[in-house]
């Protein structure tokens, strides 16, 4: 079993990324840029094995469009989602290609990580992934099998994530869209990375427009009816993370404008 590591990234002058991510595989890089090329070559890792990487400059924007061009690049039995601002342990490959191993049925699996913002805990048993568990889970905690994703014609929803307006959850979408098409979904607790401190490039407070992106992903994840439910106990019991910018009533309103809306 091969891992690939897909990178998201932009305005990259080179393929620098690689090292400063620790990437000790075969790896994908989507750089959007301002440039469309394609390069690829090895590099040996750590253990002097021969890896082999593809830097891609696309002029797409869109986290999940990135997302998927790395994926149809990608040829690694497992892939893991990554960013610029993570860095990966080094016998990555190792860890994850084990557990799946151990658990063949497993079409996903989501591990853990170190943040060093430290406001973070992940479960410490290995477990199947709960309906809580899928809307908590980062992108990049998240490895899949890319045969079984590619035969299901599974994709992160380029309607969603950064560069889209509409707000994040692409990846719990992504992993609601695997749930509903039969793959098994897991959570191992071994950690396959670090996630540095970093600015979020859509998140800018608890604000009106947070709240109807939120109303309108939560329908588009969950479905009409689990989501219109969902908005209205995200109301109730997020008061005390929006509660400086607006009333509960002001938030129930927004979000349910949000759930309505055609995007």
């Amino acid at each position: 079993m091969k891992l690939t590591y897909l990178i998201s990234c932009m305005y990259q002058n080179d393929a620098s990324i690689i090292e400063r991510t620790g990437v000790q595989s075969d790896v994908v890089v989507i750089n959007q840029c301002d440039r469309n090329s394609i390069e690829e070559f090895d590099f040996k890792n750590n253990k002097g094995q021969t890896c082999h990487a593809k830097f891609i400059c696309t002029t797409e924007r869109g986290l999940s469009k990135s997302r998927n061009m790395a994926i149809k690049y990608a040829e690694g039995d497992i892939c893991q989602i990554c960013d610029d601002d993570q860095t990966v342990v080094e016998n990555g490959e190792e860890i994850i290609t084990k557990v799946y191993e151990e658990n063949k049925d497993a079409g996903v699996i989501a591990f853990s990580l170190i943040r060093l913002d430290g406001n973070k805990k992940y479960p410490t048993k290995r477990q199947k992934m709960s309906f809580r568990q899928i809307l908590k889970t980062n992108s990049l905690q998240i490895t899949f099998r890319r045969k079984e994703i590619l035969e299901k014609d599974i994709q992160f929803d380029e309607m969603m994530g950064s560069g889209t307006g509409n707000g994040g959850g692409e990846e719990n979408k992504f992993l609601f869209d695997c749930y509903r098409n039969g793959i098994d979904l897991l959570y191992s607790p071994e950690i396959i990375g670090t996630v540095l401190p970093n600015d979020s490039q859509w998140f800018h407070g608890y604000d009106e427009r947070f709240m109807r992106n939120q109303g309108w992903v939560s329908r588009r994840t969950m479905g009409s009816i689990v989501g219109l439910f969902y908005v209205i106990w995200y109301s109730l019991t997020h008061h005390h993370l929006y509660g400086k910018n607006m009333s509960m009533m002001c938030a129930t309103k927004n979000l349910i404008n949000g759930y309505f809306e055609e995007r």
